[in-house]
């Protein structure tokens, strides 16, 4: 489900393996350290198909400090799966953060617009792993995850796990759109609002600043604001007017 390899090469599949391990360590806006890489390889791979795959994943990995320092490889009669497990660590001063920090008024924010990642991005996309870090030490955020799953199913496993709600404001969502949901949805004729909440695999960082936090600081991070967290539970859209909108939430769920 997160490549072809009629369509990508190895080492873009070794990248995005790896890639997609250390936008876990943005989320928490820790440094990550080394990995470990477990593979069983399709009897169809080459030893060079192999050779690449793992060499995209670890050169990739060494740009970010964190080379493969271990792992296991098979192979079989089936589709090739990877798995890449990094061991992080904290920087001086910060805790991780985590999903269950959330409060009634805070900000929730993206460091980069949404939907559409399917053209291209799904491949390509650099972990926020400097600016997590950045924002840690300078607005202290209460919450972070970023967005595989998409945006609304993501910003609901906040909700969930802090007891909140939140309500996305329509003109500052759609300000967040990112331009190539727009072109994905004169494709598909899906509008990119439901590109932005549900495509998933963007990999920008949901960040959930406390009320207090300097508009300006934000702005400043390149950070977009799309809504508030609310006492009241549930997902919903504002509308100009003070219309509220159920929002449905979905996205990528394993197994269903």
């Amino acid at each position: 489900v997160d490549f072809d390899s009629q369509v990508h090469v190895w080492s873009a599949i070794g990248r995005k393996a790896m890639a997609v391990n250390l936008s876990d360590c943005a989320a928490m806006a820790v440094v990550p350290v080394s990995a470990v890489c477990a593979v069983a390889l399709s009897n169809k791979l080459s030893l060079e198909d192999a050779t690449e795959l793992v060499r995209g994943a670890h050169e990739f990995g060494l740009h970010y400090g964190c080379p493969i320092v271990g792992g296991d490889t098979n192979s079989w009669d089936a589709p090739t799966a990877i798995s890449i497990t990094v061991a992080a660590r904290c920087e001086a001063g910060l805790s991780p953060i985590r999903r269950d920090g959330a409060r009634p008024d805070d900000g929730i924010w993206l460091t980069g617009p949404v939907g559409g990642s399917i053209l291209g991005r799904h491949m390509t996309f650099e972990p926020r792993l400097a600016l997590s870090r950045e924002i840690a030490h300078r607005i202290q955020p209460h919450a972070m995850i970023d967005i595989s799953d998409g945006l609304a199913l993501d910003l609901w496993r906040i909700l969930e796990a802090s007891g909140c709600g939140a309500v996305l404001e329509e003109a500052a969502l759609d300000a967040a759109t990112h331009a190539d949901a727009v072109r994905l949805a004169a494709q598909d004729g899906r509008s990119p609002r439901e590109h932005a909440l549900y495509d998933g695999e963007d990999f920008e960082l949901l960040v959930v600043a406390p009320a207090d936090a300097a508009e300006g600081e934000m702005l400043a991070l390149g950070l977009l604001p799309i809504g508030k967290i609310t006492a009241e539970p549930g997902l919903r859209l504002g509308r100009a007017g003070g219309v509220y909108e159920a929002l449905p939430v979905r996205g990528w769920e394993h197994f269903r």
